[in-house]
């Protein structure tokens, strides 16, 4: 989910398992409609409930040596935060959460995710759904 803050810095978690920083969400549970496993996933990492908003950006990423099956990755807008202090991580996966200027928050992405974050900030701006595939 893209969520900012009022001055337009872009949240990023840092969970346990990652060495990078990334958006939040997660992965949908068997027979989990997209747009509410991000609101899960969001409510779980973060205790904020919201809904997930427009879709913004669709990637594919293909099986590799890491990843055994192919991945279609979904960028939902969350809005803008109004009320960071809000923000209650669930501690045994999420190490950290920042918010960081959109080119600052591109850096601290992996390589393979960070051209997910100009191209959903884009599809906010103009309401044109970013296919991103690889």
């Amino acid at each position: 989910m893209l969520l900012t803050d009022p001055q337009g810095r872009v949240l990023l978690v840092k969970t346990h398992y990652r060495k990078d920083w990334g958006l939040p969400g997660g992965v949908a549970e068997e027979g989990e409609p997209p747009h509410l496993a991000c609101r899960r996933e969001i409510r779980e990492e973060l205790g904020l409930d919201r809904p997930a908003g427009p879709l913004l950006a669709v990637d594919f990423a293909a099986a590799d040596g890491n990843r055994l099956r192919s991945m279609i990755y979904l960028i939902f807008d969350g809005g803008t935060l109004t009320d960071a202090p809000a923000i209650t991580v669930q501690e045994d996966e999420i190490a950290a959460y920042a918010f960081l200027p959109p080119t600052g928050a591109a850096a601290h992405m992996a390589a393979t995710t960070a051209h997910r974050l100009p191209r959903a900030l884009a599809a906010r701006r103009t309401g044109h759904v970013a296919y991103l595939p690889s």
